[in-house]
């Protein structure tokens, strides 16, 4: 834009009142020294002076409406980007298109209306993607068309920050998909639709930011056959397992919890020992029982229903229940410290009645449960010998027993779900769907946090080069007249994180295989060998936090607990213990983790000896970027379409879009450069078969 000096009243015009965003405002007054100016925002007046009219420069209005597609503005500044997003926000149309990608902005509320069969039919019938106001129904049925036309299958990527509702525009993609193709089996589409609201009780939760935050990722595949819907597969990713034990002040642990105790009868919960939220130590550490704008108690109604719906049998409905009363009894057993004749610290539990319940509910011995709890076993040749716990090795023996019975569930949900819809004959094409962790920044990041930032960056990565790096080297390889746009390309970030051998995850795999290695150590590696990255930051202060310098901002990550939370290992008493309940479901979850770690170990469990020397078990973040690496090389064969999600406001307040929040994630997620390029390109384009047959 041009700086100017403006002697015209009512100019329209942007001004930078150094809020840190460009506001709308009209010329008021012009004097030989000074400029009144109007803002559009809050109809404050604001004057500058000769001097200052650098912070005053012209304005082209958008019309009352905003723009549909903003790849036809002819102002592509940040001022009118951002505010295009805010006129149709307060006009109530949250969707806006940068030519085929979609930006969608959370209202924090459900306009039901918007969502309905006539919208569904308005939009399956649009021949062109800019024919009706911009929708998610719309970028959907270009997915689904152009899967049918092209014969590719198709992708699309749902991102954002934690909050931006990226959750419940996967749940309104799937349903119009279900609505626009049902397919002969409408038992099998409607076990696909009722998959999303049973893992969201057991893989959502309340967050500082999201009342339903997402705390594992998921990628669905929809699988078609003769244009219909014949079947399904969901991966999942890096479930959150320390919120199962622990969760901050204003959060809650899983939604699943809650709607227990609320579901319940009286009789229900007399049968499983439970009673409400606020007594369950698991529960009430963020002393926040309930979500305003959810109903817990109709929730567990439709977490029922899903599970008729998705043919699982009483007896597994049972086994669920159990295991989750279960986890609720363990969080409540405390030890009490003594001292022995030796003046050794030993520990025995104070609330034997939690331990029988949960013997009961888990079907296990009283004693075998109390032992795990008190006390460690060592393999000696032929014995295993025990040795007493102290207070914290107790504690933690506890949860990690948590963790693992709620993690080993939800992966055994997973496969569950997978064996009900799963295809059995051959299919034509398939629409996948991310929806996966937003990028997070907390008061105290963790190793969570990492891993989950990490994963936003690799689809930022792919992000960027679908939308500049493949875009831009089409046109230079067709010899068209271009002009190069630059962006912010986060290759850097990725190598510093991931890259072998010295990535930040590398180095925390490589102390993981050291026994006498410890957070502070793998800190002390990763400063050393990166202290001097731009993209890395080592704190002034002896702390135990480094930082890094994301896509989206800086982060400081916390390295405490970093070493066990990557080992994430299960004491294999512990799975033995498991493995012989009286309860088959139960013990089958667990005989087949056995497996997995005789696979890799070489430990034979009815012996207690290693037998051979296999490969050792892989970490949680080995796992996890062999998993994100599978999922971009299956999303690059895919041809994507991109749902960018933004958050409004940090307090989760309905219809409130504050400039500043909005700005920042225009900003870091390379949107203002998107509308660039996507304006100076070539928006359409056809392979000469596909040209051929239109």
């Amino acid at each position: 834009m041009i700086i100017f000096f403006c002697r015209s009243y009512g100019k329209p015009v942007w001004f930078d009142s150094g809020a840190g965003y460009p506001i709308a405002g009209e010329v008021i007054d012009v004097t030989r020294s000074r400029i009144s100016i109007k803002s559009l925002l809050n109809v404050k007046t604001f004057v500058f002076g000769i001097d200052e009219t650098a912070r005053v420069v012209s304005r082209i209005p958008l019309p009352p409406e905003g723009v549909n597609d903003m790849i036809t503005m002819s102002d592509l500044s940040e001022a009118s980007i951002l505010w295009n997003i805010k006129v149709r926000y307060d006009n109530r149309q949250f969707y806006t298109y940068i030519g085929s990608i979609l930006v969608a902005v959370n209202p924090y509320h459900m306009y039901h209306e918007m969502y309905s069969t006539n919208y569904v039919q308005k939009y399956e019938n649009a021949l062109v993607l800019n024919a009706l106001p911009a929708h998610i129904f719309a970028t959907a049925s270009l997915a689904h068309s152009k899967m049918f036309t092209d014969k590719i299958n198709q992708c699309v990527v749902i991102s954002g920050e934690s909050g931006g509702g990226k959750t419940q525009s996967t749940k309104l993609i799937m349903n119009y998909l279900a609505s626009v193709n049902p397919g002969k089996n409408k038992l099998i589409t409607e076990q696909i639709l009722e998959a999303s609201p049973l893992l969201e009780s057991f893989g959502n939760a309340k967050t500082v930011r999201n009342d339903n935050s997402s705390r594992f990722g998921k990628y669905i595949e929809i699988y078609y056959s003769q244009k219909s819907i014949v079947g399904a597969k969901l991966s999942d990713f890096l479930l959150e397992k320390s919120r199962i034990v622990t969760h901050s002040i204003d959060e809650r642990n899983y939604h699943v919890f809650y709607e227990l105790l609320e579901g319940f009868d009286t009789e229900e919960k007399r049968k499983y020992g439970l009673t409400i939220p606020e007594k369950y130590f698991y529960l009430n550490q963020g002393a926040s029982m309930a979500i305003a704008s959810k109903s817990d108690a109709h929730d567990f109604q439709s977490l029922l229903t899903a599970m008729k719906i998705l043919n699982f049998t009483k007896n597994e409905q049972e086994t669920i229940f159990k295991i989750l009363a279960a986890i609720l009894h363990l969080g409540n057993i405390y030890f009490s410290r003594t001292i022995d004749d030796a003046n050794h610290d030993l520990i025995q539990i104070s609330s034997k009645t939690e331990i029988e319940w949960c013997s009961h509910l888990l079907g296990l011995n009283d004693q075998g449960l109390l032992q795990k709890l008190t006390h460690k076993v060592t393999e000696a040749r032929d014995e295993r010998l025990l040795s007493p716990f102290n207070l914290e090795q107790a504690l933690d023996s506890r949860d990690a027993i948590a963790k693992a019975l709620y993690s080993t569930l939800f992966s055994w949900l997973v496969a569950r779900i997978n064996q009900i819809v799963r295809v059995n004959n051959s299919v034509d094409n398939s629409i996948a769907i991310l929806d996966i962790f937003g990028f997070e920044n907390f008061s105290t990041n963790s190793f969570e946090q990492l891993c989950i930032n990490y994963a936003n960056e690799a689809l930022q990565f792919h992000f960027n080069r679908h939308v500049f790096k493949l875009e831009q080297e089409e046109y230079a390889k067709e010899k068209l007249a271009w002009k190069k746009i630059d962006f912010s390309d986060n290759t850097d970030c990725l190598d510093l994180i991931g890259k072998k051998p010295n990535g930040i995850l590398q180095i925390l795999d490589d102390e993981s295989n050291f026994p006498k290695a410890t957070d502070q150590s793998f800190l002390h590696k990763c400063h050393r060998l990166h202290e001097s990255n731009r993209l890395y930051g080592k704190p002034r202060l002896l702390k135990t936090t480094f930082s890094i310098r994301h896509y989206a901002g800086d982060v400081e990550y916390d390295v405490r607990g970093f070493l066990d939370k990557n080992r994430d290992l299960l004491r294999s008493d512990v799975i033995d213990l498991f493995s012989s309940s009286r309860n088959e479901i139960l013990a089958n979850m667990f005989r087949d983790i056995r497996d997995v770690y005789e696979s890799h170990r070489g430990f034979h469990f009815k012996t207690g000896r290693f037998i051979t020397m296999k490969a050792k078990t892989p970490t949680v973040s080995a796992k996890f970027s062999d998993s994100l690496s599978h999922l971009i090389d299956t999303m690059t064969r895919c041809q994507p379409t991109f749902i960018r999600c933004i958050k409004p406001n940090n307090d989760k307040t309905p219809n409130k879009l504050e400039l500043s929040v909005v700005l920042e994630q225009l900003r870091n997620t390379g949107m203002l450069e998107t509308v660039r390029i996507r304006k100076l390109g070539f928006p359409r384009r056809y392979l000469f078969e596909q040209f051929a047959k239109r």
